[in-house]
């Protein structure tokens, strides 16, 4: 095991010092160059006067300059915190008051992105600014590229982290209210980094399409630390595109990618696969939320070569932390999560607070390396662990052979005339109708059932869906008290960085996306 987590870079650079680390935009650079440039950013931050435990706010996409500043961070026991370029400027300054980073690391192109850091500098006060593809309007300002002009040498020795020092704050949806910072430690990213590459066999001859969010830990650790650990090359692309990913599979000849079941439905709706060369796929990852069996066996039919695995993760276990094996069937990745990597335990914990036997549904409760062991603010650590547990709050079941059957968030979880109604079991129902692209539904207070479920329908670009006919289709293959009160069908709905209907910003405002 490393000292701290950057170390599996420097060990790439001893041990294949001309193997590649990463292209972007056709350019091409090795472990040794990538090793180079994360010691002089090091080498910049320590003459800024930055020292371990020291915060920086990064605001930008994949590309090298987010690879050379994470790992950099990592090198010397800096935190990274990463924005999310879809906040406005009020909501990143509320998540820099809270972590009070010294420095701002930021892309400055295209406006909106310009215009949305320019507003966060005005409201918060960083030491330290630095723009990447452009500039801004701002006297203290200096390009990224000036963090390169230091020395190549490694930094000193003393001032290395520990794998139980902070690594990453990555803050979660907030799906119950403000936003609760994970705190990943360099222990919790190797632990997830090793157990995913030892699930499905992940190698240094392996080429990962890194295309997830800097912002999620499906970017900076399902793909960017994964990549790191196995000495693989990523394909760096700033933003998910389908025409673009698929053409990168066969110009690059990726072999490892993955996404969430929205992504995939893009692709297929808007692309005929068969023109493109996806030969060289060898493992598909779908992870975020459960996928339909129609969705499981239309990935194998488009990428034959590859293996198509399931997982579950969340930001508290760093990333993915069950896994499909690849030789598992389709039905069992369409139908299950996977088992808890090695050295990852799952137990499930029933409202009685008794552990649940085999079938039996109740509340994931984790634990193993890659779990967190405390969030940012105090407050957010009441109630988040069990006995030396992690409570994730969503629901499922494990089977006999230990494989989870995920059932949905505990909180979304709405009583409708006394009987249990788990969301994720109507929209997966409703995912497999013709013309749906996805669907959410939001539980809403009933004067006499207590409470009743609406559904938010998206259709698929160019169908128009009927609401009557949707309602019949309910009809057939839902019971009543499952069967949404309302189905209103919307284009212009809110959704996650990476493409999920987000939920809360619903609820905010429900009689705004009702009427």
């Amino acid at each position: 095991m490393v000292k701290y987590f950057s170390e599996v870079v420097e060990n790439n650079a001893k041990t294949r010092p001309d193997h590649l680390a990463y292209i972007f935009m056709g350019q091409e650079t090795t472990y040794k160059e990538y090793n180079e440039d994360i010691n002089r950013i090091a080498n910049s931050f320590l003459g800024l006067g930055l020292k371990p435990g020291d915060k920086i706010a990064t605001l930008l996409p994949q590309s090298p300059a987010f690879m050379n500043i994470y790992m950099a961070a990592a090198t010397m026991g800096l935190v990274v915190v990463p924005l999310d370029p879809r906040f406005t400027a009020s909501e990143m300054a509320a998540l820099c008051e809270r972590t009070t980073p010294n420095l701002l690391i930021s892309l400055a192109y295209p406006e909106n992105i310009k215009n949305n850091a320019e507003d966060l500098i005005r409201q918060v006060h960083f030491d330290h600014v630095y723009s990447y593809f452009g500039a801004f309007d701002y006297e203290g300002s200096k390009p990224y590229e000036t963090l390169l002009e230091s020395s190549s040498d490694p930094v000193p020795e003393n001032i290395h982290p520990c794998l139980d020092d902070p690594l990453i704050i990555i803050f979660t949806s907030g799906s119950t209210g403000t936003p609760k910072g994970a705190v990943i430690s360099h222990k919790n990213t190797y632990a997830i980094s090793k157990a995913t590459v030892d699930a499905w066999e992940i190698t240094c001859e392996d080429r990962v399409l890194v295309n997830m969010p800097t912002s999620h830990v499906g970017g900076t650790h399902d793909l960017i630390t994964v990549q790191l650990y196995a000495g693989a090359t990523g394909i760096i692309t700033p933003t998910f595109n389908p025409e673009e990913m698929l053409d990168f599979i066969g110009k690059y000849k990726i072999s490892f990618t993955g996404g969430v079941p929205t992504m995939y439905r893009l692709i297929f709706k808007n692309c005929n696969v068969g023109d493109y060369d996806s030969s060289s796929v060898r493992t598909l990852v779908v992870s975020g939320e459960p996928s339909p069996p129609e969705l499981i066996h239309t990935m194998k039919d488009n990428f034959p070569n590859a293996n198509v695995v399931a997982s579950w993760g969340m930001t508290e276990t760093a990333g993915f932390f069950t896994f499909t094996k690849p030789t598992d069937t389709l039905e069992t990745v369409a139908s299950t999560e996977g088992k808890p990597g090695e050295g990852f335990e799952m137990k499930i914990l029933k409202d009685d607070e008794s552990w649940a036997k085999a079938g039996e549904i109740g509340e994931l409760l984790v634990k193993g390396d890659s779990v967190i062991s405390s969030y940012m603010d105090e407050n957010d650590n009441k109630d988040a662990f069990y006995k030396g547990w992690l409570r994730t709050g969503d629901l499922g079941y494990m089977d006999e052979d230990n494989y989870l059957h995920y059932v949905g968030r505990s909180k979304e979880m709405y009583i409708s005339g006394g009987y249990n109604v788990y969301p994720l079991e109507i929209e997966s129902y409703l995912n497999a109708y013709p013309g749906i692209n996805t669907s959410a539904i939001i539980e809403i207070p009933a004067e006499i059932w207590g409470e009743v479920g609406y559904a938010f329908v998206v259709p698929e670009e160019g169908v128009d869906l009927d609401v009557e006919e949707i309602k019949k289709y309910c009809k057939q293959g839902l019971a009543d008290y499952k069967q949404p009160k309302k189905i209103i069908i919307r284009k212009d709905i809110p959704k996650t960085l990476i493409g999920k209907i987000a939920k809360q910003e619903i609820r905010k405002d429900i009689k705004k996306y009702i009427e």
